[in-house]
């Protein structure tokens, strides 16, 4: 199960991400830590159906490994209502989560 497209880490210590998580409500954020849980050991290439994961079209952002070097952003939904999701950027097997809140927020605002 490893390779490229496939998680084999996940790092939360985003800024951004810590500050949003912080400010979802506990119910919706006990539902977010199963997703984010379920992340773990994905191909990305084929994920679960239950979390949506897939990229924004035609977004991509700064690479955390190397700056000067842009990656794709992939989402995720946290609940299963899908009124909540949360973005990260895949890069030697680590999922970067960058941000998490409402649906069209994380559209707009990888």
């Amino acid at each position: 199960m490893s390779g490229v497209n496939t998680i084999t880490t996940i790092d939360a210590n985003n800024s951004a991400f810590q500050r949003s998580y912080q400010g979802i409500k506990p119910d919706i954020r006990r539902e977010a830590q199963q997703a984010i849980g379920m992340l773990l050991c994905v191909d990305v290439d084929n994920p679960p159906a239950r979390l949506h994961l897939h990229t924004l079209t035609s977004k991509t952002v700064p690479s955390v490994l190397a700056p000067g070097k842009r990656v794709k952003v992939y989402t995720f939904h946290l609940t299963s209502n899908d009124a909540w999701k949360a973005s990260f950027t895949l890069e030697n097997g680590t999922a970067y989560l960058r941000l998490c809140g409402p649906h069209d927020k994380i559209d707009k605002n990888p």
